[in-house]
């Protein structure tokens, strides 16, 4: 990571074999989020007594580990490079669903998936996203759409492929056959570092650098003619009672010149000793906490902008998937669709998902418009949508919505990482994408579970259109940051122009 940071990102080339490798880990292992009712649903019902509540205790804990994984982000990509790091997530979601497969109690899948396979998609999410940061600069979008395209790939061909292990297998076949599909994920990995003939790209400031080595040099040069030749004033000053001795003039000179060096080289040698030895004091004066507190990037919280950011995506995020629980229950509870019919919906909101995440990014890459921007547009149109969609009387009418949904729903996804890498500096980006994951889990279990309360007190209709409502209030509020923040800089800069 750290020499990544002195290269000029190519902004194509073997990037694009990058984004492959991604979307390929994105489809066999995080589609696996989306399949979670379908895999476990029954089976976990089965192994407690019919309850639902082992179904949610799993989803919950697994949210939570998934999204507290971000907190360890920058310090392990801070000791070892990005392909070994995404290696260990995709260990973890593999040998997570190996261990559900011999599962026969509750705690067992808790420790399979909530744990080893959570924790495993939480470290993958945050690096096909830097792997990406790291190959792309203006086409990053369009990079991280395609690599999410795969994501999307994965929810619409899935579940059939694990309808059919579940018919031939059950449970534990099924669950030992995906987990080891989720080991292909190397696969996708091994493209993260360029190979066989390919080369890296050079150093940016190569050449600059060695512009600069020769005037340095002349400089120095100089400097140590002028300090080595005396003035005159200085030759009558040092040759005693004037007298013109110039052998005895030229050794006097030398020997002054030498103890004025030596004595201005002590005294800047021990102010450099002081100033070490007093910063080793403040360092060792920083406590446990304070020190964790700077691995795990915990001082962007003092950037309001950066919480509010960050407050503002969680938010989004828990309307997001919030909607995804609530809409397939509302199209057969409400909307009286049969199983044929809410499906076929599923899927058209699913495909258009896919094409929204492929071509989406480009065109608002081409119309140069900015992430934050591009995201405010894509959550804005989605939550009127979806408000329009559950007011629709029709099948046909929820089906031909529900397509316009899932494009805007794929603008909404593709630029919530890079809403952040739009505002945090490189080299602070692994610490902000975890502590943004963080705020994501913390606010799925409070508002969350709100909104499920929400539920119980009214329909589903209500509840998505609180939910919109959610991502609307969070549109205003940054429109109304970004407003104060340009007027601060026209008035700064107005005072300069005064001065």
């Amino acid at each position: 990571m750290e020499e990544s940071s002195t290269r000029k990102p190519p902004d194509g080339g073997w990037g694009w074999m990058v984004v492959f490798g991604a979307a390929l880990i994105n489809m066999v292992n995080q589609s696996l989020f989306a399949n979670y009712g379908l895999i476990f649903g029954e089976y976990i019902k089965s192994i407690s007594g019919g309850h639902a509540t082992g179904i949610t205790l799993v989803m919950a804990l697994s949210v939570v580990v998934t999204n507290f994984a971000g907190l360890i982000v920058g310090p392990l990509l801070k000791i070892l490079d990005i392909r070994t790091f995404t290696f260990i997530g995709v260990g973890c979601v593999g040998t997570g669903m190996i261990i559900s497969s011999f599962g026969t109690a509750i705690w067992h899948i808790v420790i399979g998936y909530s744990i080893f396979t959570g924790f495993g998609l939480g470290l993958l999410a945050s690096g096909t996203f830097l792997v990406i940061n790291e190959y792309f600069t203006e086409k990053k979008s369009t990079a991280v759409g395609i690599s999410m395209a795969g994501t999307a790939i994965g929810q619409m061909t899935m579940p059939i492929f694990i309808g059919m292990l579940l018919r031939k297998y059950e449970y534990s076949g099924t669950t030992l056959i995906l987990g080891l599909m989720s080991y292909t994920g190397v696969i996708g990995a091994m493209f993260f570092k360029p190979i066989l003939c390919c080369k890296k790209w050079e150093p940016d400031h190569a050449p600059v650098e060695n512009e600069k080595k020769k005037p340095i040099e002349d400089d120095k040069a100089n400097n140590i003619a002028i300090s080595t030749t005396p003035k005159p004033e200085e030759e009558k000053l040092l040759t005693p009672n004037g007298a013109n001795k110039p052998l005895g003039r030229k050794k006097s000179v030398s020997k002054m010149l030498q103890n004025h060096i030596e004595s201005n080289y002590k005294d800047s040698a021990i102010e450099m000793a002081n100033s070490q030895f007093q910063l080793k004091l403040e360092e060792k004066k920083d406590s446990f906490f304070r020190k964790v507190a700077k691995a795990l990037g915990l001082n962007l919280l003092k950037d309001p902008v950066y919480v509010h950011i960050v407050v503002g995506l969680g938010l989004i995020y828990v309307s997001t998937v919030s909607f995804g629980a609530f809409f397939p229950i509302f199209l057969q509870d409400e909307a009286d669709l049969t199983m044929l019919q809410t499906t076929t919906t599923m899927t058209s909101l699913s495909s258009a998902d896919v094409l929204g995440r492929v071509t989406a990014s480009e065109v608002f890459r081409r119309l140069k418009l900015g992430n934050r921007t591009t995201f405010m547009i894509g959550a804005t149109l989605l939550a009127i949508l979806r408000s329009v969609e559950v007011q629709m009387p029709s099948y046909l009418y929820l089906a031909i919505v529900g397509f316009i949904v899932g494009y805007f729903r794929a603008i909404a996804v593709i630029n919530q990482n890079l809403v952040i890498s739009e505002y945090i500096s490189k080299d602070q980006l692994p610490s902000a994408v975890g502590l943004n994951m963080v705020t994501k889990a913390i606010l799925t279990l409070t508002i969350g579970q709100c909104l499920g309360l929400l539920k119980d007190l009214w329909n589903y209709r209500i509840c998505i259109h609180a939910l919109n409502t959610i991502t609307l209030v969070v549109i205003v509020s940054w429109c109304i940051e970004i407003f104060i923040r340009r007027m601060r800089a026209s008035k700064k800069s107005e005072k300069a122009n005064i001065i």
